[in-house]
């Protein structure tokens, strides 16, 4: 009775004698040629394998007739040679070249000398052991098997999917001793290396549906970092874990042709493009490489319709409840941003959002590209390219956009851009012209009348059949209402910022303290509250360029920068007031709560306060210098202080951020920072390379199919145990 080899000790009852060996080393069946067998004559005529390096104890008889040996056997130049060790700690041994039989009885005439009794060497050796001779058998078939390298690939394969396969049954059988039967214990993957080859396994059946969005959140993530793809590629190689580029490649192809069938991606042609211009504005970007990818793009643009975008993202917005359809009516703002890379051509982007959609409206994934092509702002090519636009808005607003399910949904058209846009789109003077505002009919001689009142007193029908003056083309988007034309609110910061601070650098020249000290305290001040801020002169010239600062940037500069640094103290009081009541206007010119006629009246306030004319002679102790000029207002403070109560007071429901160009700027920026590059290319060579422009048009595709989908971006971590030493 045994249970070797979960037991080392196998009793045995031989020829009426009870036998217990205790297995040392069980040994090994040597090759065919040498392997070597018991006598026929012994045991039934059965003959039994020989073993090689082998050793067992065996014991048998009781009180004083009790044995107690050592049995073992090794292979001398192919013959096997039985030993027996005895007495106090097995020190004295026979041995027999000849067989077991011979060693067994050579023991028992040394312990009982001139006994007729006979040992059988199979029993004393234990060599008829049939669960010793199945673990040899087992362990013999094991050596045989060809070392992996020599296997052919089916091979290979075929045993690695065996070995799993037995793998899979031994995790059920052990999952069973350590878990409840409710807990559900699944195995998913294994990793192991044989010869350095690295395999990982994986169980159960393929679930494509799970392996397609473990998929399609790769390619988000991606898409968001955004990663090159050779950075993925070398990444991937590193990690075997992740999905293989060409599996991330296939999956965002896949992608791009269902939203094609959605949201197709047309080409317009611009024909007759004129050549690049050196623009006179700072550049957003100085990247050689994305100047000349732009460049090559000039005469390219491309257009994704307004009614697709709106009927793929219309079920996800009545889910979320942001708009109604038992109320089927949809606040549609069009914006419109030109981003100048380098010095001779802008990056132009069209897009549209949702003004319902309040918590997503600062967000730049959810202002949707509608046109975007490299190019300038000028109102021939805007014209051209805002065509499809203008003919697609207008139906949607005589008509009304149908649903899948036949609701007709209302389009109320809004518009909001920086000046420049907005004039050319309403085919407007420039802002330095006599008549400058697109709102009123105020002149330039009287923008600083601050007792005059303006209002809001043209509308698009007056426009479109007879233009007041100032409005020297045709509108672009004449479907939008005047009114609707919004400014935009970081703008008004922004551009009224840059006129404080000239107005405070010019008064420092025209007192001839513009000079080393003056800039060194202002760059002192800046640092004090954590603005990087430079002076710089020009090279061959006199004159002296500054750091453009960020909208963030100038907020601090309007709330904590003290100009006592460079001004006396009365001086500084007044114009340190002037700031701060302006970074007070901002905030609340942001707010949803602030009720439109204290913010009219602040803004008066502010004007007067800019206004601050001088008292009494110059040159006399009795004179007080007082602030700035009428002619110092510009058309952006005659919209602060003017038009702004009204425009809050009409769209109070969605309050003047709402109509914030902060998110497109971003957008135009991230899109031409990132895609205009080689490594961003869809393969970037031959017939695969596309345009950056179509890129970027994908890429909003996708954003908006995993927006749609709830495609995840990120998975629950495993615990990781790392099992030191493995059981034998």
């Amino acid at each position: 009775m045994s249970t070797y080899p979960a037991s080392n000790i196998i009793v045995l009852n031989q020829n009426g004698t009870q036998y217990t060996y205790t297995i040392i080393k069980e040994g090994y069946y040597p090759q065919n040629d040498i392997l070597c067998y018991t006598s026929a004559r012994s045991c039934n005529n059965t003959q039994f394998k020989i073993p090689d390096d082998y050793l067992i104890q065996t014991s048998w008889g009781r009180g004083s007739s009790k044995h107690i040996i050592q049995c073992g056997i090794i292979y001398i130049e192919k013959i096997p040679v039985f030993k027996i060790s005895f007495g106090e700690n097995f020190q004295a041994s026979v041995e027999s070249i000849h067989s077991a039989t011979k060693a067994a009885n050579a023991y028992l005439q040394i312990k009982k000398p001139n006994t007729q009794a006979r040992l059988s060497g199979v029993h004393v050796f234990c060599l008829n052991s049939q669960e010793l001779e199945r673990e040899r058998e087992r362990k013999r078939r094991s050596h045989m098997l060809k070392p992996f390298n020599k296997l052919s690939n089916s091979m290979k394969t075929k045993r690695v999917y065996m070995f799993n396969e037995q793998l899979a049954v031994n995790f059920t059988n052990t999952a069973a001793k350590y878990f409840h039967s409710d807990d559900c214990p699944t195995l998913q993957k294994i990793c192991f290396t044989v010869q350095d080859k690295n395999f990982q396994a994986s169980f159960g059946n393929q679930n494509k549906e799970k392996e397609n969005q473990r998929n399609e959140a790769f390619t988000k993530v991606i898409d968001q970092g955004p990663i090159a793809r050779d950075s993925y590629r070398n990444l991937a190689a590193l990690q075997p874990e992740l999905p293989r580029e060409t599996t991330i490649y296939k999956t965002k192809k896949r992608i791009n042709e269902e939203m094609n069938n959605t949201i197709p991606i047309s080409i317009l042609n611009i024909s007759n493009q004129p050549s690049p211009t050196p623009i006179n504005e700072n550049p957003d970007i100085n990247d050689p490489e994305i100047v000349e990818e732009v460049l090559k793009y000039i005469g390219k643009a491309g257009y994704r319709r307004i009614t697709d975008i709106l009927l793929f993202i219309l079920p996800d917005l009545i889910n979320r409840r942001v708009i109604n359809p038992d109320n089927p009516i949809i606040n549609l703002r069009i914006s419109g941003d030109g981003r100048n890379v380098g010095r001779k051509v802008k990056h132009v982007i069209i897009t549209c959002v949702i003004l319902d959609d309040i918590a997503n409206l600062h967000k730049s994934d959810y202002h949707y590209t509608i046109i975007l092509y490299p190019g300038t702002e000028n109102y021939e090519l805007l014209q051209r390219m805002i065509e499809p636009i203008s003919n697609e808005l207008n139906d949607l607003v005589l008509n009304g956009l149908r649903d899948s399910n036949g609701t007709i949904w209302t389009i109320n058209p809004y518009f909001s851009s920086d000046w420049k846009f907005m004039a050319i789109v309403l085919g407007f003077n420039a802002p330095n012209s006599k008549h400058f505002c697109p709102w009123c009919l105020c002149t330039k001689e009287n923008i600083g009348n601050k007792h005059k009142v303006c209002v809001i007193e043209k509308t698009m029908d007056q426009i479109k059949l007879k233009p007041p003056p100032g409005h020297v083309k045709s509108p672009l988007l004449q479907m939008i209402p005047l009114s609707h034309y919004v400014p935009d609110e970081l703008h008004i910061m922004l551009r009224i910022w840059d006129r404080l601070w000239d107005l405070v650098l010019q008064e420092l020249k025209t007192q001839n303290q513009f000079n080393d000290l003056a800039r060194a305290k202002i760059l002192a001040e800046m640092r004090r509250i954590s603005i990087s801020f430079n002076f710089w002169q020009e090279q061959g010239t006199q004159n002296w360029s500054y750091t453009s600062l960020m909208g963030g940037d100038k907020e601090k500069v309007l709330k904590n920068f003290n100009f006592r640094v460079v001004f006396a103290e009365e001086r500084a009081f007044l114009i340190n007031q002037l700031w701060r009541n302006f970074y007070e206007l901002y905030n609340n010119m942001k707010s949803q709560k602030i009720n439109p006629s204290h913010f009219a009246d602040q803004a008066k306030q502010w004007l007067d306060l800019f206004l601050t004319p001088f008292q009494g002679e110059p040159n006399t102790i009795t004179f007080k210098m007082g602030l700035y000029r009428p002619k110092d207002v510009t058309p952006y403070m005659h919209v602060l202080v003017h038009h702004l109560p009204e425009f809050m007071e009409q769209h109070q429901k969605f309050g003047l951020s709402a109509f914030s160009c902060a998110p497109v700027e971003k957008k135009n920026h991230d899109q031409v920072s990132a895609f205009f590059r080689k490594t961003m290319k869809d393969g970037g060579k031959g017939i695969e390379r596309k345009s950056a422009i179509f890129e970027i048009l994908h890429y909003e595709n996708r954003s908006l199919y995993f927006a749609q989908k709830g495609t995840i971006d990120k998975y629950s971590k495993p615990q990781h145990i790392h099992v030191k030493k493995l059981k034998k």
